[in-house]
């Protein structure tokens, strides 16, 4: 089968240049589990009533159903439908038909496409890790910063989400009867504390460092006692650094104090935590990520906390869940954020979002809205671009999420909620 892409002339830009054509049938990629939903999007101004699902090989129509027509995008210029083919679940490779618009980009129907990723995903973060693979770029307070965001999202997902990490992943600290991921966060947590020991200085990079070293060792604490002892004890060395910082921003403050109170149960952190994470909840608009990342860690406390403070804070993530799944409602292609400008990097942490969330609260609506921002991703959006790439063969385009440690580590996040839900 010739793929969609390369079909017909492609659209002319009115300077005698053509541009390659884009499917107007928008299916996720790397494909679909058998039991999933499985949704294609149909662009253009004259859909047809109908659909074809093909044999890859052979062309054969091995499934045929109806689209649902749903109108244009706000302010958009083309119509937009749907195609439904959740019903049939044999494992293969297919493609997806209809009159006047062609076909899609080839995709699998087949078990464990999540768990397969999930573990690319893994290599890639190992691949990255320490100060050669993957902090190249960049200031060296961008590069901290950076390793501090990723190495906490995979903290924070392993804490919500620890029967999905296992050890036996494929890296060569596999079999060692410690979690897969936990060895990664140690060898980036030994490189933190290097330059913790290097650098005495401070600002926003310093904090974050205090929050990431205070977590790991929150989590590894009964594991590893003395190498926990050791990244608690650089993290409030770095907060030391910072506390009286004015130029600190508020938000890293409550982050970082909030781990520390959790990990100690020291009242000088918890004040600062409280004043800092109730600003958040006063303030209009939703709470930055560590505000919000700062207050999952306070609920999670076994520590005396604020029951009131608590449930401003839930209520504040609750409107802002409900915020993105209100703006996902009224998208064609599903997803919070209009089709074709939103950022990998921004889905992805508005998915890690709704993952906490769902977490918390077990919801039909935020697990279809964490699928449909995952389809996007793979290429169900309008240019049918795949951001994550799925094979350790495939060539990587500029901006692949598997280049980036904060967006692999959100991605990571993603997964281990479908797979740690069931779902």
């Amino acid at each position: 089968m010739t793929e969609a892409g390369e079909q017909g002339a492609g659209k002319e830009t009115g300077m005698g240049e053509l541009l390659p054509s884009v499917p107007g049938v928008c299916i996720d990629r790397m494909g679909y589990e058998p039991e999933k939903e499985k949704l294609a999007v149909f662009q253009g101004t004259d859909l047809p009533d109908t659909f074809t699902l093909r044999e890859a090989e052979s062309g054969e129509i091995v499934y045929a159903g109806p689209i649902e027509k749903k109108g244009n995008e706000e302010g958009g210029a083309e119509y937009n439908g749907y195609g439904d083919f959740t019903d049939y679940q044999k494992p293969g490779s297919y493609y997806i038909q209809i009159d006047r618009y062609g076909e899609s980009y080839p995709f699998l129907i087949h078990d464990n496409l999540y768990y397969s990723l999930f573990l690319r995903a893994c290599s890639r973060l190992y691949d990255m890790r320490g100060t050669e693979n993957g902090k190249s770029a960049g200031s060296e307070e961008t590069i901290l910063t950076e390793s501090c965001r990723s190495m906490y999202q995979v903290l924070l997902s392993y804490e919500m989400f620890p029967e999905v990490y296992t050890d036996d992943t494929g890296i060569p600290e596999s079999g060692n009867g410690v979690p897969d991921i936990l060895d990664i966060c140690r060898y980036e947590a030994v490189w933190l504390m290097e330059q913790a020991e290097a650098e005495k200085s401070a600002g926003d990079e310093w904090v974050y460092l205090a929050a990431v070293l205070a977590k790991y060792a929150y989590l590894t604490r009964n594991e590893d006692a003395e190498f926990a002892g050791a990244c608690l004890q650089t993290a409030e060395n770095a907060w030391k650094c910072v506390e009286k910082d004015l130029f600190v921003s508020d938000d890293l403050i409550a982050l970082a104090a909030a781990e520390l109170y959790r990990m100690t149960g020291s009242r000088q952190y918890l004040g600062l935590a409280e004043e800092y994470l109730r600003a958040g909840t006063e303030r209009e608009g939703a709470l930055t990520d560590p505000e919000f990342f700062g207050s999952i860690t306070y609920m999670n406390t076994k520590n005396p906390v604020d029951i009131e403070l608590c449930d401003a804070m839930m209520k504040k993530i609750m409107e802002d869940a409900e915020e993105i799944a209100e703006k996902a409602g009224h998208n064609s292609f599903l997803i919070y954020g209009k089709p074709g400008e939103e950022e990998a990097a921004d889905l992805l942490q508005q998915t890690l979002r709704i993952c906490l969330v769902n977490h918390i609260i077990t919801n039909h609506e935020y697990s279809t809205l964490i699928e449909n921002h995952f389809h996007y991703l793979m290429g169900r959006n309008p240019d049918s671009i795949c951001y994550v790439s799925y094979r350790e063969e495939q060539e990587m385009p500029a901006g692949d999420v598997m280049e980036d440690t904060v967006q692999i580590s959100a991605l990571l996040f993603l997964l281990s909620e479908r797979l740690g839900n069931g779902t």
